[in-house]
């Protein structure tokens, strides 16, 4: 849950960071970029004026030019992406800039080593004005080159950043939840000797006094509470995991065991019971988790499961992810409450489960097992089944 958190603040403080700096970069090189352009553009016109004044008579498209050649400068005229004027001046290279220009959505801008300039007279027609500018690219291809450094060290040391800013913010809640694992799992120990005392005297009372309800009351508080500190010990470990020993394992003989058990409290309850298991699925794991996952939905299918219905228990490998469903017939979970489920302390049905002694840890228990594995667990209804899916990566 830290790890999430922490993830979480990570990534808001990068994103946004480096959305601001892109932006910022984006913004600089294009200013850089347009005003090199125009800059160019405007030099163009000045010296086209100074050509015309000296003609006294502007130029028309088509028309063979006897004005004065300036170095460095071409004004080149095209009809159906053709050349139309030739000059011993103009290079074939020059004419290809020329047309790729023509070409280009943009009336202004950079090719090779020229910026250029488009006038348009007519659908097909376009006079392109050629500036041999070196220097100037080159130094615009430098700026937004830099530009795009500067920006990747941004985003690198933003990444920096973002890390111990989200470190810092999540070191009290990180504090704070660590005292309350703590505190759960000490007061689940300290609770469970007390607990074993009553029950052991529960049971000599019984055998002294014979059958009597106070006393099965007290028996059935105390397999309740036990059944509640056990379940708050697994959360307690499971918050503290450590997956590195795991073995590889027969996953479908291990699926096997809990359904064995449940079998006969589904036949007592006259609940249809169907199960699909594919043989030989090895998984890398603890044989424990698997069966506590298992345990508890099929756990889960039961105590919403009326007589007569059914519970479906599906395992198959896709691919490389290994697919565990457990199906049971019966009232759909609302939508809104599908996320909910699975998290500590929440029942959907709060007076039902309260006369259950249930206590709403159980599938906040598989989740947070299923996890611990990088796998996923939700919860699907379909043509009257609710549908609790896991997939385990293998």
């Amino acid at each position: 849950m830290i790890d999430k958190l922490r993830r979480k603040i990570f990534w808001i403080i990068q994103i946004t960071l480096s959305v601001i700096i892109l932006g910022v970069i984006i913004l600089f090189t294009n200013f850089i970029y347009r005003n090199t352009i125009i800059s160019s553009t405007i030099f163009m016109d000045r010296l086209e004026g100074r050509i015309d004044n000296k003609n006294d008579r502007p130029v028309d498209f088509g028309e063979e030019k006897t004005d004065e050649f300036i170095e460095g400068i071409y004004k080149i005229q095209i009809t159906n992406n053709k050349v139309l004027l030739n000059s011993n001046d103009i290079t074939d290279e020059i004419k290809k800039y020329a047309i790729e220009a023509s070409e280009k959505k943009s009336d202004e801008g950079y090719i090779g080593n020229y910026i250029y300039k488009i006038r348009k007279f007519g659908n097909n027609e376009k006079e392109i004005t050629l500036i041999e500018s070196e220097s100037t690219i080159q130094s615009l291809k430098t700026t937004i080159a830099v530009s795009i450094v500067i920006g990747v060290l941004g985003i690198g040391a933003i990444y920096v950043i973002a890390k111990k800013i989200s470190a810092i913010i999540v070191k009290p809640v990180e504090d704070s939840f660590e005292k309350q694992k703590q505190f759960v799992s000490d007061a689940s120990h300290e609770l469970k000797t007390p607990l074993a005392v009553i029950e052991a005297n529960a049971d000599v009372l019984q055998d002294k006094v014979g059958e009597n309800k106070w006393i099965t009351y007290i028996q059935n508080e105390v397999q309740s509470m036990n059944k509640l500190v056990n379940d708050l010990l697994i959360l307690a470990r499971m918050e503290n995991a450590n997956i590195s020993n795991n073995q590889k394992f027969d996953l479908s003989k291990v699926v096997q065991m809990p359904v064995s058990v449940f079998e006969s409290m589904m036949y007592e309850k006259k609940i249809k019971f169907e199960t699909n298991i594919r043989e030989n699925i090895e998984f890398n794991g603890d044989k424990e988790d698997i069966k506590h996952i298992i345990s508890i939905l099929l756990d889960n299918a039961i105590k919403h499961t009326e007589e007569n219905n059914k519970i479906i228990v599906n395992v198959l490998k896709e691919k490389n992810e290994i697919k565990i469903e457990v199906k049971n017939q019966g009232e759909p979970i609302p939508e809104e409450e599908r996320e909910k489920i699975f998290e500590r302390f929440y029942r959907v049905d709060k007076a039902r489960n309260r006369a259950e002694k249930r206590y709403g840890l159980g599938l906040s228990i598989a989740k947070g097992i299923v996890e611990k594995y990088k796998g996923s667990i939700y919860v699907t209804s379909t043509e009257g089944f609710t549908i609790f899916i896991v997939k385990l990566k293998n």
